[in-house]
């Protein structure tokens, strides 16, 4: 079972204070953190995955992510809500790269690729792709392997309603085998696909429950 712990963080951008709470706890499940933009999710999300310096402590399954950084980011994976990747490499060159650090199999990314119909785009450079494209492939990075925890940023923009109903169906899979998620989102999330565990929002710099 999954259990992701925040204590006592504090994170600043200058003299300005973004977040700042006590205790956060989250267990198995899919969880949703809603809000508009500039309310702090994508600073927590980089703060879970060690992207971003902090205050504080962060825990997943009794691993401290600033004792054990290897160890815990071992067991999460994070997409980010406008993910940047160099413009020059090529779609296969990027998931030949996720393949390697992941320990995963080539059979495993082509049921990716292919879910989300982008095999006849893998060959061309990054920065070629529209928006949708590079979504896409952002999703399909943050799935391969196998991890614990799924951190997913603002997956459903700029993706289309069938790729959407994709995402939904394999988050439910992922979820079914014991995996834990945390989706953010200022849109509505289709609630009638997944089962949420929980919704919470970031109100005066603390995370409060819906």
């Amino acid at each position: 079972m999954t259990s992701l712990t925040l204590n006592h963080i504090d994170k600043k951008y200058g003299s300005h204070t973004v977040l700042q709470f006590d205790q956060w706890k989250i267990g198995s499940g899919i969880y949703w953190l809603k809000g508009g933009n500039g309310t702090g999710k994508t600073t927590l999300f980089r703060i879970i995955s060690g992207q971003t310096p902090f205050n504080g402590e962060v825990l997943l399954d009794e691993i401290n992510l600033k004792k054990d950084l290897i160890s815990f980011r071992s067991k999460i994976s994070y997409a980010e809500a406008e993910p940047q990747y160099p413009l020059f490499i090529t779609g296969k060159e990027l998931l030949n790269f996720y393949k390697e650090v992941r320990h995963a199999q080539q059979d495993e990314i082509d049921k990716l690729t292919s879910l989300f119909e982008l095999n006849e785009f893998l060959n061309q450079k990054i920065g070629g792709y529209s928006s949708g494209m590079l979504k896409k492939l952002s999703l399909i990075c943050a799935f391969i392997g196998d991890v614990e925890l799924y951190i997913l940023d603002e997956p459903l923009i700029t993706i289309d309603v069938v790729s959407a109903t994709k995402l939904y169906d394999l988050i439910v899979q992922k979820a079914s085998q014991g995996k834990s998620f945390l989706l953010s989102s200022h849109q509505e999330i289709n609630l009638e696909k997944l089962n949420i565990a929980a919704v919470f929002e970031i109100q005066q710099k603390q995370i409060t429950r819906c």
